[in-house]
């Protein structure tokens, strides 16, 4: 039997409707696909604040620095690796684990200027992180002088420099109102030293230090100021006519010796006690006597009848002050009498003052 129309018509009408069902549906798929996720990367860890700190950040060879490294998470490890002046590449110095508060510190003492690193490798929290310091060296320079002299005499300068820097330039600097400024160039020897010897031409009282300027591994350099006091030649007034003139000042225990009105050395002595004071007075040496020995010492220079300049056999007396402990005589150190003696001819004039 063939179809009818109006069934025709039915069968049309349902695939229409199917079609358009399943058309629909595919329209519908990409929505609903979409709105299943795709699994997106994942977040990356946040990066710690490491930071690394030098106190203090100039140091002074052979002394000590610390380094302070602040990740702010406990417990951490990290790496500290250092590259000193010179170098080309960092060397591990220390494994490291934070404390609770998240820092660690570590006591250094480079040789020489050095580059200090700290890495933190990161955990599954944190990322990796790392930061770096510098510890600058000067080098130790040591400055001696001659603390006081009298005008004319020399003033002598001794420099040391540790590590050795054989070689290097060294500047002499003198205080001045202004400020320090350079006086003398010295040069240091083979054994990292220099010395330098200065006639001083005014009184008063003077200060110094060394200076050596930075270079590829050191910062620059300061020695500790070195005061020196340049005196009156002759405070006493002495003539400058007699090559030979004795002082001894009773109340300071001390003899100056003195060659045309200046002052070349000056020694302790002791003097006469109370009861048997030491003359007042000029007078001459009238006697010398090469050979004496007991409480006299080794020489004699005899001024007024048995008063005399001599050594003696009690030298603890010269370490004491007040020194008035002779029978009148004026006592020197045995050593010190032998080199007045050679140089002291008769009729040379001393001067016992107050």
């Amino acid at each position: 039997m063939g179809v009818t129309m109006p069934a025709l018509c039915k069968r049309l009408i349902i695939a229409g409707a199917l079609l358009l069902a399943i058309g629909g549906l595919l329209v519908a798929l990409p929505s609903f696909a979409a709105a299943d996720p795709t699994p997106a990367d994942p977040t990356p860890a946040p990066t710690p604040t490491l930071t690394l700190t030098a106190v203090p950040t100039v140091i002074t060879a052979g002394t000590q620095a610390t380094l302070t490294a602040d990740l702010g998470i406990p417990l951490a490890a990290l790496q500290l690796s250092a590259m000193a002046a010179g170098e080309s590449a960092f060397t591990p110095l220390a494994s490291l684990t934070t404390g609770a508060d998240g820092s660690v510190s570590y006591p250094v003492r480079p040789a020489r200027t050095t580059t200090y690193s700290v890495a933190f490798a990161g955990d599954a929290d944190w990322a990796a992180a790392s930061a770096q310091a510098i510890v600058a060296v000067r080098p130790l320079m040591k400055l001696s002088a001659t603390a006081a002299v009298y005008e004319g005499q020399n003033v002598v300068f001794r420099v040391q420099v540790s590590p050795a820097h054989p070689g290097a330039t060294i500047a002499l600097e003198l205080k001045q109102k202004d400020g320090w400024t350079q006086w003398r160039s010295l040069t240091l020897d083979a054994a990292s030293k220099a010395s330098w010897s200065w006639r001083s031409t005014a009184q008063g009282r003077f200060s110094f230090r060394a200076w050596m300027a930075a270079d590829s591994g050191y910062a620059a350099g300061t020695s500790p100021g070195r005061s020196v006091l340049v005196k009156n030649p002759n405070p006493f007034h002495v003539p400058k006519g007699p090559a030979h003139y004795i002082v001894v000042d009773i109340s300071h225990y001390l003899l100056y010796y003195h060659e045309h009105g200046r002052i070349v050395r000056v020694f302790k002595c002791v003097t006469g006690r109370p009861s048997l004071p030491t003359p007042l007075g000029h007078f001459r040496i009238y006697a010398k006597d090469p050979h004496t020995s007991g409480p006299y010492g080794p020489r004699r220079m005899r001024y007024k009848h048995l008063y005399a300049i001599h050594g003696t056999n009690e030298p603890w007396l010269l370490k004491r002050f007040p020194r008035n402990y002779s029978h009148g005589c004026t006592r020197l150190a045995d050593t010190d009498i032998v080199w007045l003696y050679a140089r002291c001819p008769v009729g040379t004039p001393v001067w016992n003052v107050r």
